[in-house]
């Protein structure tokens, strides 16, 4: 992994980061308690303005009796509460931080897919050490998390997939044993010279210069 894909997966994590924070919060003031609530779509509307009044009591109160009525720093202390549960819970001892990485690292090409596969792997992980807890209210809480997480981790993904460019495919050259071209080009071969024809198979013998004075002189 390059220096740049690690700062994007930097990205990616924080705004992440903030989409699981509003997530949770909106879980928090909007998911209906009660079992009555999930009958039909009308129950769970009622159910959800019911948890919405009922959390935003809760709110004045601790906000007029705690905080001098100041509602930002009710906020930041729920968004900050927020951000600690889920950086320790999810990120931490789900290992998310780890799989992800880790799914970036082995297919850069596909960080949507890559991430939904991390965070499936980091849901199992976080069921396996709160198993304990079989209650409806856990489980509607868990179903919530496994839909809004997946949904949350897809956005993430997808707007980091915004700073990436494809790598251009490359056409591969073929390779030729010697290079080709005008210095290199080859002359044609000259077919050999006819032999001629009336030459003997075997050449004469000739005397040398000394037998010849001594042949002319002996006679």
């Amino acid at each position: 992994m390059t220096l740049r894909r690690f700062i994007l997966w930097l990205g990616e994590r924080l705004v992440e980061w903030q989409l699981a924070i509003a997530l949770l919060l909106a879980v928090k003031f909007l998911l209906p308690v009660s079992s009555a609530s999930y009958v039909d779509i009308h129950a769970f509307g009622a159910g959800m303005r019911e948890t919405l009044d009922n959390s935003l009591a809760d709110a004045a109160f601790m906000t007029q009796n705690f905080m001098n009525g100041d509602w930002g720093l009710y906020w930041a202390n729920a968004w900050r509460a927020s951000a600690f549960v889920i950086g320790l819970h999810l990120y931490l001892q789900g290992l998310y931080l780890f799989t992800s990485l880790l799914a970036r690292r082995i297919a850069p090409a596909y960080p949507v897919r890559g991430g939904l596969i991390a965070w499936l792997v980091s849901f199992v992980v976080l069921c396996g050490l709160y198993h304990q807890n079989r209650d409806p209210g856990s489980l509607r809480l868990a179903l919530c998390l496994l839909a809004g997480g997946g949904l949350v981790v897809t956005l993430s993904a997808a707007l980091g997939t915004l700073f990436t460019t494809p790598a251009k495919a490359v056409p591969r050259r073929r390779h030729s044993p010697l290079p080709r071209g005008p210095v290199f080009e080859e002359a044609p071969a000259e077919p050999p010279a006819e032999l001629p024809v009336d030459l003997p198979a075997v050449a004469e013998a000739t005397p040398s210069v000394f037998r010849r004075e001594r042949l002319y002189f002996s006679d």
